[in-house]
């Protein structure tokens, strides 16, 4: 027997995220609804204020997925809002608003809660071993990476390294340049070194991208393969040279062949070359030459957490 379905929506720095899931007998959950709008509310967000323009699209994002929510029936709604709204000196501002439109709360969480629900997000579309693997988060504002293997959650870390903020500090021409892809790298080096030393201490096996850059690299690599993502696939395994040949070729394409590439949605292609340095530095950090693609996230893990009436930060 299902409970009753309940919605999470996912506040992120460039799309916000609705899902509506109901959960099963045991440890099951049964996704009715995912949807995503792209909001871009942290345009801008280096200058540490959320403008009125970023404001307003959030507000009529939410209009938009609490209609959707409240057709399929949804009791409970959980908000959860990331790195924007963790960094903009002024996102009270728009937690009022929310608050005064919608009657709805936001839980504004840290960034160890963010990759928490992640973890418990990935594990529910990729089964996780006793060898330690590699779980890592692209989003907008903040990249989280979690490793862990199937009994434990081995370590976790945000970083504030989004592919929105990468863009402002490490601008790249159209098409990017090699000198402008080695600038962001050696950026992405030195702030990521806590992960460097957990990757040589612990050499996970596996690179499990979720979210945001891995969503679209997931729909390119089936599309090179010949096949196409179905609504109902959780996972994509493939390899680093799968990888490597994607990256090569986008990161040669100016903007207007890149919004012609099948499976990278068009609010994707002034950020997927971001996410593709980052996941190169990390694979070529760690020797790693498998990966997997999750459908689950945050919102999925908050899902499952508040199905099973567990908090959401502990």
């Amino acid at each position: 027997m299902h409970s009753p379905p309940i919605a999470v929506l996912d506040l992120g720095t460039n799309t916000f995220n609705l899902l509506v899931a109901t959960g099963g007998p045991g440890n099951g959950m049964t996704v009715l609804h995912s949807g995503e709008l792209p909001v871009f509310l942290g345009r801008g967000i280096e200058d540490g204020l959320l403008t009125e323009e970023a404001m307003a699209r959030g507000l009529d994002a939410l209009h938009d997925h609490l209609t959707v929510a409240r057709g399929l029936g949804v009791g409970r709604i959980h908000a959860i809002g990331t790195s924007a709204l963790r960094h903009a000196r002024n996102s009270a501002v728009f937690l009022r608003r929310v608050q005064a439109a919608f009657a709805l709360t936001v839980e504004v969480v840290d960034g160890g809660t963010e990759a928490e629900l992640i973890r418990d997000g990935v594990r529910l579309a990729v089964p996780l071993t006793d060898r330690p693997a590699l779980v890592m988060d692209i989003g907008g504002g903040s990249m989280e990476f979690i490793l862990a293997t199937r009994h434990a959650l081995m370590w976790k870390r945000s970083f504030e390294l989004g592919v929105t903020r990468l863009r402002t500090r490490v601008p790249f021409s159209e098409p990017p340049t090699v000198e402008e892809e080695l600038r962001l790298a050696a950026h992405l080096d030195d702030r990521l070194e806590p992960l460097w030393a957990v990757i040589d201490r612990h050499g996970p096996h596996l690179l499990i991208g979720s979210a945001g850059s891995f969503d679209s690299l997931a729909a390119m690599v089936a599309h090179a393969q010949g096949e196409e993502l179905s609504a109902d696939a959780l996972t994509l395994a493939f390899d680093d040279l799968a990888f490597a040949q994607l990256k090569d070729g986008l990161m040669r394409m100016a903007r207007v062949e890149r919004c012609a590439v099948p499976g990278l949605p068009a609010h994707r292609v002034d950020h997927i070359a971001y996410g593709l340095v980052a996941i190169d530095r990390v694979l070529t950090a760690g020797g790693i030459r498998d990966l997997a693609w999750s459908r689950y996230a945050l919102k999925e893990g908050a899902a499952w957490r508040a199905l099973k009436d567990l908090p959401s930060t502990r």
